[in-house]
């Protein structure tokens, strides 16, 4: 397979992990009624063929009512052996703390992820925001934590922000920008280039009939980030 079949192949079917991977700038909200089914696939594309990562990851999201929603994650990397190795499960509860119709909105998550081969548990509690300014534009904030339990389990808690800024064009579509910085083990004094720190555009069009697609592209700006990160979601409500 050459260069260019490979990266036709990653981009409809990609899965190894990823610095940011699978992973996005959530909103608070949770809508009544909402449950939707999304694929998600993400790859680094390394300067070699046979260094490329991706993943594939599947969520199913169901809301509770109007302030709480469900969603389950399974996700595969890519190993020495295959390119669907099983790589996690994770259960995710959402909590819109926020009123309806308020120009600020903000909620929590929680989260219980799940690994084979002794490789540590983790949990996850998430703080999500979101401002709605006029004119379509609003910004996104995160501050994420998570612990790791059980086997070969690392002492201390795990931080990262996330931000987007995007505006909502005409017939479905939305622009914007995204930054992930993940600090890291907070009892760790690593150094802005040990940690790791990307950003990127993003655009998201409605597909009609309840389909939508989000696409994006990630750049390193710290040197243990990947120097890109391509993304790409599918998402079915249903």
């Amino acid at each position: 397979m050459n260069r260019l079949h490979l990266y036709i192949f990653v981009l409809f079917f990609p899965s190894s992990i990823l610095a940011q991977g699978g992973a996005g700038v959530f909103p608070p909200m949770v809508e009544q009624g909402h449950k939707s089914l999304e694929y998600r696939a993400a790859v680094d594309p390394a300067t070699r063929a046979d260094e490329i990562g991706f993943l594939h990851r599947i969520h199913y999201q169901q809301s509770i009512n109007s302030d709480f929603m469900w969603r389950v994650i399974g996700q595969t990397r890519k190993t020495n052996n295959t390119y669907f190795d099983f790589d996690f499960i994770q259960t995710e509860l959402f909590w819109d703390l926020s009123e309806d119709n308020q120009k600020y909105r903000t909620g929590l998550r929680f989260d219980a992820r799940l690994r084979d081969n002794n490789r540590p548990n983790q949990l996850g509690l998430n703080w999500t925001n979101q401002y709605n300014f006029d004119d379509n534009w609003y910004a996104r904030a995160l501050l994420m934590t998570s612990v790791q339990v059980g086997n070969n389990s690392v002492d201390g808690v795990t931080l990262q922000t996330r931000w987007q800024l995007a505006k909502r064009l005409r017939q479905g579509q939305t622009v914007g920008l995204e930054l992930y910085n993940n600090y890291g083990n907070e009892r760790d004094s690593a150094s802005f280039d040990e940690q790791n720190h990307s950003i990127g555009p993003i655009y998201v069009r409605s597909l009609g009939t309840g389909w939508s697609i989000f696409s994006s592209a990630l750049f390193g700006l710290s040197d243990r980030a990947a120097d890109t990160e391509l993304k790409v979601w599918i998402t079915k409500s249903m």
